[in-house]
């Protein structure tokens, strides 16, 4: 089943460095979405609730989404069904 995983991140933040290394050597394909260069990255991270970075969207191909806050790993492998 397609997904799509958006990550919203800023360049100083090592966490957001982290999983975007992280998911890459999962051969996760994702968008990166940098909130300090672009204002409406930034609202849309404050519409599903973040409080910091990095904020991951999972959204499925029948609709449902994930939203993971921070990077938690065993979240992501849950949520990208990873074993």
């Amino acid at each position: 089943m397609a997904r799509t995983v958006i990550v919203y991140t800023q360049q100083t933040c090592g966490p957001c460095q982290e999983e975007k290394m992280w998911l890459t050597q999962q051969n996760i394909s994702f968008e990166d979405r940098d909130i300090r260069a672009n204002d409406a990255y930034f609202q849309e991270a404050i519409a599903l609730g973040a409080s910091m970075t990095p904020v991951t969207l999972i959204e499925e191909e029948n609709g449902d989404r994930t939203v993971i806050h921070g990077f938690d790993k065993e979240e992501l492998k849950k949520a990208l069904d990873l074993s």
